[in-house]
């Protein structure tokens, strides 16, 4: 897949382009040190990740994945590899926006779910649709799925392979906001602007820490780094 990174002012923008449907060849879409030095630029507020044309991202190229099936260790380290990309989105130190149009499928949900908010478009469809192919979500989809919605729902939405709307995302609290679809970016820089317009840099570092260790790390190591991150800001308020 081909991925361009743009800059647009105090915000960057990451573009999956790969048209009509802008599906992975691969599971690392971009290389990490490519995406790490895009937004750790200096001035850098807030990123939007968005998919070329009409879609956000349809999932995983089939064909390319059926010739990675006769090598299961080979597609273990892909995937392995592919989950600790989404990680570092995860982690990263400004917010990343998913903005959703047309289709955001399988492993293009879950590159939307590793991002710190989602805006859809009103008619986008979301799913995961491997069941159909006899598959399951590879990229830690049915693990983040847990921190939104119940089980039953998460069992019974991955075995059927059912695509949801916008609304009803919303609904799920997968998405956090539905837009028209010529508003997309404009909405999904808006909900950047409003996170980071008024805190510094530091500070917006330090809470997306704290936050991402609520799950990332056990309790009370996270408890001990939120003191520390707090005691940070406390020194740069003093000064």
């Amino acid at each position: 897949m081909e991925v361009r990174l743009e800059r647009d002012g105090d915000l960057g923008r990451i573009v999956l382009d790969r048209p009509p449907r802008n599906t992975l060849d691969d599971p690392v879409f971009v290389d990490p040190g490519r995406l790490e030095a895009f937004w750790g630029q200096e001035g850098i507020r807030g990123i939007v990740l968005v998919g070329s044309g009409r879609h956000f991202c349809g999932g995983a190229d089939l064909e390319a994945l059926r010739q990675r099936l006769p090598d299961p260790e080979s597609l273990a380290r892909s995937l392995d590899a592919g989950k600790a990309l989404l990680d570092r989105i995860r982690d990263a130190p400004v917010p990343v926006v998913a903005a959703i149009s047309g289709q955001c499928l399988g492993a293009g949900l879950e590159i939307a779910l590793a991002c710190h908010a989602r805006v859809a478009a009103s008619g986008a469809m979301l799913g995961f649709p491997e069941s159909d192919l006899g598959l399951m979500p590879g990229l830690g989809g049915t693990l983040e799925l847990g921190n939104r919605i119940s089980r039953s729902r998460r069992v019974e939405w991955i075995l059927t392979g059912r695509l949801i709307g916008a609304e009803e995302a919303l609904e799920w609290g997968l998405v956090d906001a539905v837009v028209p679809a010529g508003r997309l970016e404009e909405e999904a820089r808006g909900l950047v602007r409003r996170w980071v317009s008024d805190r510094t840099p530091l500070q917006v570092r330090a809470i997306l820490e704290s936050v991402g260790n609520a799950w990332r790390r056990p309790r009370e190591e996270a408890l001990r780094r939120e003191t520390e991150l707090f005691l940070e800001l406390a020194r740069e308020v003093a000064t």
